[in-house]
């Protein structure tokens, strides 16, 4: 499949070098961009891929360093993944991310690379990949405003169904006290009351050990009810700690020392991430995560960071499959965020797709 799948993308006039043998390119391409998101660092896309292989049959890297002229010009981030002897094609597992490509890259390469790249992209169900054909614009990036790309602009012209999905940020080129004013009024006293009712710690490369991660893990095993994931995935989140890619945030009791709750955090020099989180559930009326955010956003901007990336607000009416918890979740995170911006989500239909 794998070859069947290049050659037909070079039979679109795509120039490219995959990923998979190819790291380093991959990581000195990724250095070059203006702005590093997370979801295109190796860390995030070896653990997506080994966290994917637990449900999934099989998994394969078909991301590519974009050529022109044998000159890399940008990234696309690829994935097959096979259930049921069934393949598709995604993002790590989310609907396919725009290519992304060096500020340097002329915009008549761009336009060139994303009207093929469609054209290759909207014929591939022939080779075995399941319909419909999901795509994404953005954002990526620190703008607020949200453009319409060349990537998307040829998906309309491929008749794409267009809906419209919503991000939450925090401004953290803000002043911190700017950004606290952005808070949600009723959080302001229970993290002020969190932070005396709790002693906390922040873990990073200099000091992370690995007592201190299994009792987060065992957190949130417990938490759960069940194990949710593999070793390989919580082990391969320790790693990013330990080199510098992750940082962890925990919350004690103050007479016992137990741990009653916690997050884990991947950065950029870009942007950082709410990946994973676990409270204890019998201090469900506890402020717990309102402390474990207010100090991810100082540690965040004590790093420089431009982004936190909080999540996406789910709407109960939008009819897209989330639950009630999934919903008050993200209107939990929207209380802290200074900014949501619009992700254009991007079905191609099947009658293109033959």
């Amino acid at each position: 499949m794998i070859n069947e799948f290049f050659d037909r993308l070079a039979s679109y006039g795509v120039e490219y070098i995959q990923r998979d043998g190819h790291h380093e390119i991959w990581n000195e391409s990724l250095s070059q961009l203006t702005y590093k998101p997370i979801e295109l660092t190796s860390e995030m896309i070896d653990y997506q891929h080994a966290y994917m292989a637990e449900i999934n049959s099989e998994i394969i890297d078909l991301s590519f360093i974009i050529l022109s002229g044998g000159k890399t010009c940008g990234l696309w981030l690829l994935t097959a993944s096979k259930t049921d002897s069934q393949w598709t094609l995604t993002s790590c597992g989310q609907p396919v991310v725009a290519p992304i490509f060096f500020d340097s890259t002329p915009r008549k390469l761009e336009k060139r690379f994303c009207s093929n790249a469609m054209a290759f992209f909207c014929n591939i169900l022939d080779l075995g990949f399941k319909g419909p054909l999901a795509t994404q614009q953005g954002p990526v990036g620190g703008g607020k405003d949200v453009l319409c790309t060349e990537w998307y602009r040829q998906a309309m012209q491929h008749e794409a169904i267009v809906s419209v999905g919503h991000d939450l940020y925090v401004d953290l080129t803000l002043p911190l006290e700017e950004i606290r004013s952005h808070f949600r009024k009723s959080y302001k006293p229970f993290i002020n009351k969190g932070l005396r009712e709790w002693n906390h710690s922040i873990f990073s490369s200099e000091n992370i050990d690995k007592k201190s991660w299994e009792e987060f893990r065992n957190l949130h095993k417990t938490v759960s009810g069940k194990v949710t994931r593999g070793e390989i995935t919580w082990d391969a989140q320790f790693e990013m700690i330990k080199s510098g890619k992750a940082f962890l945030v925990l919350l004690r009791d103050l007479k016992s020392d137990k741990l009653v709750g916690g997050g884990f955090f991947q950065y950029t020099q870009d942007e950082g991430i709410y990946s994973v989180a676990a409270f204890d559930r019998s201090l469900f009326d506890k402020p717990l995560g309102h402390v474990v955010q207010q100090l991810t956003i100082e540690h965040m901007k004590s790093m420089g960071l431009r982004w936190y990336r909080l999540g996406e607000r789910q709407y109960l009416h939008c009819d897209n499959g989330v639950t009630k918890k999934e919903v008050d979740i993200s209107m939990f995170k929207e209380g802290f965020s200074t900014i949501m911006r619009c992700r254009l989500n991007l079905i191609l239909p099947p009658s293109n797709n033959s």
